[in-house]
């Protein structure tokens, strides 16, 4: 099981995770060996813009949600260089991206109001 599966594993049972990132495509949000720290979430908080770690064309990668079509529960996933890497379901989204080193994405406060 290489690292990213068993970061999977991981979220399924603790709830969180810290990747490393291992590629460009995200710049400026990730930069390359950068800690990437994911917390499991429930569909309904993941918004447009978000980085999420996810499973796309094959690949385990962290990129972002460009369009959320809310009826058919899909999920336009993107790199931050414009490249559009596909559609996925909710089941290939397994976390979201909450902080890269210190840097704050998506606040406990603001992950709390979009619960409600």
């Amino acid at each position: 099981m290489n690292s990213r599966e068993l970061a999977i594993k991981t979220l399924e049972e603790k709830g969180e995770v810290v990747l490393r990132c291992n590629g460009g495509s995200m710049r400026p949000i990730l930069l390359p060996k950068e800690a990437i720290h994911v917390k499991k979430v429930a569909p309904e908080q993941l918004r447009v813009g978000d980085a999420v770690f996810c499973r796309i064309n094959h690949n385990l990668q962290v990129h972002k949600i460009t369009h959320i079509d809310q009826k058919h529960h899909r999920y336009e996933i993107s790199n931050n260089l414009g490249f559009r890497n596909g559609v996925i379901g909710v089941g290939s989204i397994f976390g979201l991206a909450v902080r890269v080193e210190d840097r704050v994405l998506v606040s406990d406060e603001e992950l709390a109001e979009r619960a409600e």
